[in-house]
């Protein structure tokens, strides 16, 4: 049945956006047409075409992937229980880093099928999460030693201010002392 699908979908046309071709800041990305008189929408030959449920797929493959498996969604671990043999599991896009790498690690102990390389997948989500972690030790010493450089220059500044009002308070005895004389 997925070679008769193939055989369907390499017969089905681009559908474009009415007037696409002839108007520059149209994209070609398919719009219901909306106009009153517009021949699309009627469906007139010799227009572009438009989509309709004679094109889709076979009933009995309908949703079913390149290989004849179902897709099932997959965003915690509660999800791995509707899965059957003839299933392979898509990590929702919405899951973070390590949320994915454990749902990974847990669906290779319960032997299912994903749709990616999971080898590939563990050795690169674990690289980036050591490098990310790396970066950020990187970035906390830098911030320590931006916070003792400022505290050193307070205290500096401390230090000098001290001096001034010393030589300050200096002065003004020196002056009274002048003025008894």
């Amino acid at each position: 049945m997925i070679d008769v699908r193939k055989r369907i979908k390499s017969k089905k046309p681009t559908f474009t956006r009415q007037d696409a071709h002839k108007i520059k800041g149209i994209s070609n990305t398919w719009r219901r047409p909306k106009g009153l008189q517009s021949k699309v929408r009627l469906s007139k030959k010799g227009y572009v075409r438009k989509p309709s449920q004679g094109f889709r797929s076979p009933n009995l493959v309908r949703g079913l992937n390149n290989k004849g498996l179902k897709e099932v969604l997959i965003s915690n671990i509660k999800d791995f229980s509707s899965m059957d043999k003839n299933s392979v599991a898509v990590i929702s896009s919405t899951v973070g880093k390590k949320k994915k790498l454990l749902l990974v690690k847990e669906g290779l102990k319960n032997k299912i099928t994903f749709s990616f390389d999971t080898k590939k997948f563990i050795e690169t989500v674990e690289s980036s999460l050591k490098k990310a972690k790396e970066e950020k030790k990187a970035k906390e010493k830098e911030k320590k030693a931006k916070v003792k450089n400022k505290e050193k220059q307070i205290k500096k500044k401390e230090e000098k201010e001290e001096e001034k009002t010393e030589e300050q308070e200096k002065k003004e005895k020196d002056k009274v002392l002048t003025k008894k004389i």
